[in-house]
């Protein structure tokens, strides 16, 4: 038998569709058909993609379709992106950001 790749201690009975990893029950949404781990990484914004980083204005797990790279290791969600002048101007503190957006 083997042994879920999350927990190691109880038998897998399912396979994540986005990993490949061998689960036991507890550790899968068969809703989603995804363990617990792809579960917790996937992008906040469509939900169906591993995230690759998060929106550097409000936090949130991103994927790459999801999201804009102002510069390398710096992105932005698409809402943020849209939003972004009138966000710094309710924060100053995210000017930055717009100066990334006019370089890009």
């Amino acid at each position: 038998m083997t042994l879920c790749e999350v927990c190691r201690r109880r038998g897998a009975r399912y396979v994540c569709r986005i990993c490949g990893r061998e689960v036991c029950e507890e550790h899968y949404d068969v809703a989603r058909g995804i363990c617990a781990i792809c579960s917790e990484t996937l992008c906040a914004v469509c939900g169906s993609r591993l995230a690759v980083d998060s929106c550097a204005v409000c936090g949130r797990l991103v994927c790459r379709k999801c999201s804009v790279e102002l510069q390398p290791g710096i992105r932005v969600c698409g809402d943020c992106y849209r939003d972004l002048p009138r966000l710094v101007k309710e924060d100053p503190r995210l000017s930055y950001l717009a100066r990334l957006l006019r370089r890009s």
